[in-house]
């Protein structure tokens, strides 16, 4: 798990910046969409192709790719365009919770934009959504 600590001067900048990451969030969720409609495309073509040389030779096609659990990580070797969906559909998901998780927190920091007051805020990130939040108060 991966943790960043960020700093502003303002919950406006703060929420700037939870607005930006959403933006960016957004547009890789659209190109993973996107990506994954391709994907099964290819996916129903190659079941559809399968089945004609199934059909011709009699024989079952060549089995999927294949999955090497190195135990940190996987490694699909050749994977097929329903692993390849598989495994987008994942990323999707991920990257969707985020989007919602950011909304809810920019939802929460909102009435808090409009407070001036002099402060630093500490932002402490985990997974690129900010999970703890400090108000230093100038003076304290």
């Amino acid at each position: 798990m991966s943790a960043i600590v960020k700093e502003f001067s303002s919950f406006t900048d703060l929420l700037k910046s939870i607005d930006e990451e959403l933006t960016t969030l957004k547009q890789q969720l659209a190109e993973y969409l996107r990506k994954l409609e391709d994907i099964r495309t290819k996916s129903e073509q190659e079941k559809k192709l399968k089945e004609v040389l199934k059909t011709l030779t009699g024989e079952e096609p060549a089995p999927k790719g294949k999955v090497a659990d190195l135990k940190v990580v996987k490694l699909f070797i050749n994977p097929d365009a329903e692993q390849e969906a598989t495994v987008l559909g994942e990323i999707i998901d991920k990257v969707n919770k985020a989007v919602q998780n950011l909304q809810n927190i920019r939802k929460a920091l909102e009435p808090l934009s409009g407070v001036e007051v002099e402060a630093k805020i500490v932002v402490v990130y985990k997974e690129g959504i900010p999970s703890i939040i400090m108000l230093k108060l100038a003076g304290s």
